[in-house]
């Protein structure tokens, strides 16, 4: 599947909620569902790193870090990418994932523990693809977004056995920190 820009439906959810970064599942053709990661670079602080990706013609070295946040009312997901746009200040984008909140949220992270690859859109701040590229996920990689959903899934279970799950509370508590930063 090629893609100019990013879907509708990812454009108008990155509006809402502000993100200039997200990972979630895709459908690609007769390769089935999968996530895919989706950067947007608008403004000045993004321009050095547009111009390195607009002219890049190979794929960058890309980092991949996942961590379970065990909130008091639910399990909160930190997906964190760096892309190597450049070595001293490479471009980095977090993904907070409540696998509690539905479907979309679940399957983001249940397609990380399956798939092959992981796809990576990067685009202006109209949302025109200026570069894409594709990393390899290894079965260590797989198998550790696999357990990560297993521990968010068993954590949130017992919350919900104490009556205080409230996967929107953790999620406003999880992002009030990234406004102090």
């Amino acid at each position: 599947m090629v893609m100019d820009s990013f879907p509708q439906a990812i454009i108008r959810s990155m509006q809402q909620s502000g993100a200039m970064t997200t990972c979630v599942p895709v459908e690609f053709g007769a390769d089935g569902w999968e996530s895919a990661v989706f950067f947007e670079l608008g403004g000045d602080k993004c321009e050095v790193d547009r111009l390195i990706l607009t002219e890049a013609f190979e794929a960058l070295p890309i980092s991949l870090e996942a961590e379970l946040i065990d909130h008091t009312h639910a399990g909160v997901v930190m997906l964190r990418f760096e892309v190597m746009t450049n070595p001293d200040d490479p471009l980095a984008g977090e993904v907070l994932i409540v696998p509690g909140l539905g479907d979309v949220q679940f399957d983001t992270l249940k397609h990380l523990s399956q798939q092959n690859n992981l796809r990576f859109y990067f685009a202006d701040e109209t949302y025109k693809i200026i570069h894409s590229q594709q990393l390899r996920l290894s079965d260590q990689e797989r198998r550790g977004y696999g357990q990560i959903l297993e521990q968010a899934i068993s954590h949130d279970a017992l919350i919900r056995l104490t009556g205080k799950y409230d996967a929107m509370a953790a999620l406003s508590e999880v992002v009030s920190h990234y406004d102090l930063r």
